[in-house]
């Protein structure tokens, strides 16, 4: 078995499971058109999630290979029979996009086992032409093994998927003889990355306990792959599909993709992702709800704008809920329910990392639920207020945890426009208990 935390039984349920479901698409008469289109369109969904596990259950290579290619012209043909059928619900349906992280499993298992003459002209149709599915970095990767495959003009900016990809283009923009140690780094934060996916320090799998988390860095994978960069340094990493880079190293790197130069990836520069633009908080005229946004979005200029965008700019924040969702929305807030321990940790993570604090990480548990939420809140305040920040408790009389961080000097400041605007902030040390 590949996957570090993965348990033997709970991937068999997943093989069974998938199983069944692609039984019944198979076997179940259609009642419309719609219908139809509907049942098959599954098979894009059970495609991916098949060969991912099967590379986490630990199925030899080959075996995969030979999925891979058995699937990819599933999708292709239900695909491409969807868009034919004028349904306008599947005029865009599309096997894999860039953005979220089936689809980079699939690419990454794709592009470095299958080496059979033809396939990559199959694979393309895979791909969403969409400007709102598509992804620099993935595009970039891409390109590396698929020369023809043209990049976009211009990027949307996805802020799940930029998570994990901003910091691999950061990495393939510096010069090459840089890019080793810079990878090395990053794979070093990966897991805490994936957080949001499935990741967590004590992931348990057993029957009952945690859900698989059967992912892997295949973007990763790519970029070494596509760039010839030196993995040594971490290739024993849990989550680091070293077998795959090696069969692509052995097998397909000097055959099928003998044409590219060494290092050459995508053949075009790479564009690191801008640093987020920062409002300097002592100069600002922001007066009021924009004033206090700002302050706990500690000047971060597109997401003060998110949220300004969604909450207007109120005289009063009757609406706490909106508010703290908007915040969340932005990784700029605690926003979690009472017993959701896990989320108000990768929040409290997300925080930290957002300002260039390092990575937190509060206590594993147990105990769980509510207590552990707790014991994370007041390990984070006193972790922050070591780093000049402050947690601060939003009190909305309800079964949630609302809480922000804000830079000390301004705490007083915000803790004012917090009364005007009929919000009750409070320290840490008056509201949790350990």
């Amino acid at each position: 078995m590949r996957d570090p935390a993965g348990n033997a039984g709970r991937y068999a349920e997943f093989f069974a499971s998938n199983a069944r479901r692609e039984e019944v698409i198979a076997t179940t008469p259609p009642s419309s058109v719609a219908h139809g289109l509907a049942m098959k369109s599954q098979y894009v969904v059970t495609s991916k999630d098949l060969v991912i596990h099967q590379y986490g259950a630990g199925h030899m290579l080959d075996a995969i290979r030979r999925e891979l290619v058995d699937r990819t012209e599933l999708m292709v043909s239900v695909t491409e029979a969807a868009r034919a059928s004028g349904e306008d619900d599947y005029r865009d349906l599309y096997a894999l996009d860039g953005v979220w992280r089936p689809s980079v499993g699939f690419a990454g298992l794709a592009l470095l086992l299958v080496s059979d003459a033809g396939y990559a002209e199959r694979f393309l149709k895979l791909l969403s032409p969409r400007a709102q599915d598509r992804s620099y970095l993935m595009d970039v990767l891409i390109k590396s093994f698929v020369p023809g495959y043209s990049l976009a003009k211009k990027y949307r900016v996805e802020k799940y998927s930029s998570v994990w990809s901003d910091p691999l283009l950061r990495v393939l923009a510096l010069p090459a003889h840089s890019r080793a140690e810079a990878l090395a780094a990053h794979m070093k934060n990966w897991c805490r990355i994936m957080r949001p996916w499935g990741w967590k320090p004590d992931l348990d799998t057993a029957p009952g306990k945690d859900r698989l988390f059967c992912d892997f860095a295949f973007e990763v994978a790519l970029a070494v792959c596509a760039y010839d960069i030196d993995d040594s340094a971490f290739s024993d990493h849990p989550y680091y599909p070293r077998d795959l880079v090696e069969h692509y190293r052995a097998h397909v790197r000097h055959a099928r993709d003998a044409w590219r130069a060494e290092g050459a990836g995508a053949g075009v520069p790479v564009a690191a992702p801008p640093p987020p633009q920062k409002a300097d908080l002592a100069k600002s005229r922001r007066k009021a709800a924009a004033r206090w946004v700002e302050l706990v979005c500690d000047g971060q200029v597109d997401a003060i704008e998110s949220v300004l965008e969604a909450i207007g700019k109120p005289r009063k924040f009757d609406d706490i809920d909106g508010l703290m969702a908007a915040l969340s929305d932005v990784s700029q807030a605690i926003h979690a329910d009472i017993k959701d321990d896990e989320t108000l940790a990768i929040q409290a993570g997300r925080l930290a990392e957002d300002r260039n604090l390092g990575a937190f990480d509060g206590p594993a548990g147990p105990p769980f639920g509510p207590a552990r939420c707790t014991a994370t809140l007041l390990a984070f305040a006193a972790w922050l207020e070591t780093r000049g920040y402050r947690l601060a408790d939003l009190d909305n009389l309800d079964d949630a945890w609302h809480a922000v961080v804000v830079k000390a000097d301004y705490l007083a400041e915000f803790l004012e426009l917090s009364a005007q605007l009929r919000l009750n902030a409070r320290a840490p040390a008056d509201v949790y208990r350990d």
